[in-house]
């Protein structure tokens, strides 16, 4: 285990975010702010990374229907949809970590909802991009831009 990896681990708390608490909402989207995230209305914020009771990082996440896929197949199939911001100093693993906290979250959403989903993002940091299309994380490009932003697919 590197250092790092520790800090992570002894200082770091992922949480359900608090739809109620307006304080720390305000202070995520100051975090996707910085990060050049703009977060999609249909989004809400889902789950945040804490490091000394400091928000420091934020999932906003939408389950949807997809009706045009639960057409073809016969059953329910539902998008997942999620964007990812980490303040600049903590970037380097926390992202990650959030991400595989919001492919946790998907799997309860489709226990919830006894249906199929598959997640589809939209990564606009290239080396993030290349390391989610690695097989331990399981993303495949859908399409990728020359800027080295990626749409990415899960099933």
């Amino acid at each position: 285990m590197k250092f790092f990896d520790w800090l992570i681990s002894e200082s770091l708390q992922i949480v359900q975010a608090d739809p109620e608490d307006w304080e720390v909402a305000e202070k995520c989207e100051y975090i996707a702010k910085l990060s050049g995230i703009r977060i999609a209305s249909n989004k809400e914020l889902s789950l945040i990374a804490y490091s000394d009771d400091e928000p420091v990082g934020a999932v906003w996440a939408a389950f949807t229907k997809d009706d045009e896929a639960s057409q073809e197949t016969g059953e329910p199939i539902y998008h997942y949809d999620f964007d990812v911001a980490v303040l600049p100093k903590f970037r380097n693993g926390i992202g990650l970590k959030l991400i595989q906290a919001a492919e946790a979250k998907r799997k309860e959403y489709e226990e919830i909802y006894n249906a199929k989903a598959y997640t589809r993002l939209w990564v606009i940091n290239p080396k993030l991009a290349r390391v989610l299309q690695m097989q331990k994380y399981g993303y495949n490009a859908d399409s990728e831009y020359d800027d080295g932003s990626a749409h990415l697919v899960k099933y």
